[in-house]
């Protein structure tokens, strides 16, 4: 690994271990029985200034609640902010959102639309019929098949250290890595999924 993939693995360890929930609470149903380790058989690079990033730390929204639940942004928004990415990223419209709505608004949206459940689960059936699109759940081998068609990939993985599970997009790849927006990263830049193991526990594509 160079030195800059073990700073930036180093500081996302950092910032994961102060963000202790991150999103752990979601999606267990989505989880695999076992991780899957991938590596990038083609490199897909994206340019970086096409990347959107998401800060669930963000002090504009941090302190917002996911619905009527006891969990916040701060602590479990890791995947409202995927998903808000991911619809900017693809182009995804969203009637009742404006077309560059940010991390706040999708959450905003979703807590007025009963999207979250009472424990702050994100539910994907009820997102599809609020949204129109179709919360697609696919095997970590259609990988490289996603960021090809232009989609991107949220993809569940569990923290370094304190092993509760994370929400991170995938946004392309190269060097054999596929690299992430991750939603707890203080820096507006890709972190390598090596910094996760490069295990998937989960994934779901957005779809029209």
């Amino acid at each position: 690994m160079t030195r800059k993939k073990t700073w930036l693995c180093l500081g996302a360890a950092l910032l994961i271990l102060a963000g202790t929930a991150a999103g752990g609470y979601f999606w267990y149903r989505d989880r695999q029985s076992q991780p899957v380790t991938v590596t990038a058989d083609q490199a897909q690079e994206l340019p970086a200034e096409s990347v959107v990033y998401f800060r669930q730390k963000d002090d504009r929204w941090r302190a917002d609640a996911l619905g009527d639940s006891r969990y916040h942004m701060a602590d479990s928004g890791c995947l409202v902010c995927c998903v808000a990415s991911a619809l900017q990223m693809q182009h995804l419209s969203v009637e009742g959102l404006p077309a560059d709505a940010d991390a706040g608004q999708v959450n905003e949206f979703f807590s007025a639309h009963g999207v979250y459940d009472s424990e702050g689960n994100l539910q994907w059936e009820v997102l599809e019929q609020v949204t129109g699109f179709t919360a697609e759940e696919r095997d970590a081998a259609a990988l490289d098949e996603c960021l090809q068609n232009g989609d991107d990939p949220i993809v569940l993985v569990k923290m370094p250290k304190s092993g509760s599970f994370h929400f991170v997009l995938l946004v392309g790849s190269s060097d054999g890595e596929y690299q992430c927006m991750d939603p707890l990263q203080s820096e507006e830049q890709t972190v390598p999924l090596s910094c996760f193991g490069s295990r998937i526990y989960g994934m779901r594509v957005l779809h029209a």
